[in-house]
C-alpha cells in the first residue's frame, strides 16, 4: 500500500509540476479538482461478497487541449458484506480506486454551461477485506465513464461521475477472477 501511496504522490507532483503556458495563453483554464460523493455497486461475482455502499472521491485533471483531459483519481468504496446462504452476512469489503485517465469533451468548449467527457484508464483497486488475517491486496485495473457537468460559473461546476472500474483478481483469494465495481457520485468541481 506504501508503494501505490508513493506513486500516487509522484503523479500528483508532476500535475503540478506541468508548465501553466498553455493556460495563460487561452480563455480555458488548465487544472481542475474535484470531490464527490456517491455509491460504489458491485456487480457479477464480486456482488456474492459484497453489498452497495457509500463512497467519496477526489481527482486532479489538467486540459491538455480544448477537448482532452489528463485525469488522476481517487475513490474509496465501504461495502458491508452480503447476506449469506446459511445466514448472516459476510465480513464487510473497502475497496479503493486509484485511477490515471484520459478523458475527451464530447461538446466544443464554451458552446453551452453543458459538458460531457468520457474517459478511459487504468489504475489499481485495493480490497481491504475485514477477515483476521487478510492483508489488503492490490490489482490491476481498468476504468472507462463520463464526466457529466453544468458550469455554475467560470470557476466552479457541479459535475455527475459514473464510472465502471474492472480489477483483474485472484480467484483464491477474491473468488473471482475479475470484480466489477461502478462508483456514481456527485460533486463540485473547481477549475483554476
Amino acid at each position: 500500500m506504501t508503494r501505490i501511496v508513493s506513486a500516487a504522490c509522484a503523479a500528483l507532483a508532476v500535475f503540478l509540476a506541468v508548465p501553466s503556458s498553455a493556460t495563460a495563453q487561452s480563455h480555458n483554464q488548465g487544472f481542475f479538482v474535484e470531490a464527490r460523493g456517491g455509491v460504489n455497486v458491485p456487480t457479477f461475482d464480486i456482488s456474492d461478497a459484497a453489498d452497495a455502499g457509500p463512497s467519496f472521491g477526489a481527482g486532479i485533471g489538467y486540459r491538455l487541449t480544448d477537448r482532452i483531459n489528463l485525469l488522476a483519481e481517487a475513490d474509496f468504496g465501504f461495502h458491508s458484506g452480503a447476506a449469506l446462504p446459511t445466514g448472516g452476512e459476510g465480513p464487510d469489503v473497502n475497496v479503493y480506486h486509484f485511477i490515471g485517465k484520459l478523458g475527451y469533451d464530447l461538446l466544443e468548449r464554451g458552446s453551452s454551461r453543458w459538458s460531457i467527457m468520457v474517459n478511459a484508464g487504468a489504475g489499481a483497486l485495493l480490497f481491504d477485506i475485514d477477515t483476521p488475517g487478510f492483508e489488503t491486496k492490490a490489482y490491476f485495473a481498468i476504468n472507462v465513464g463520463a464526466k457529466i457537468a453544468y458550469s455554475v460559473n467560470r470557476n466552479l461546476d457541479f459535475v455527475l461521475s459514473p464510472q465502471g472500474d474492472i480489477a483483474l483478481t485472484d480467484e483464491a483469494v477474491l473468488g473471482t477472477d475479475n470484480s466489477w465495481v461502478w462508483p456514481f457520485a456527485a460533486g463540485l468541481r473547481v477549475k483554476f
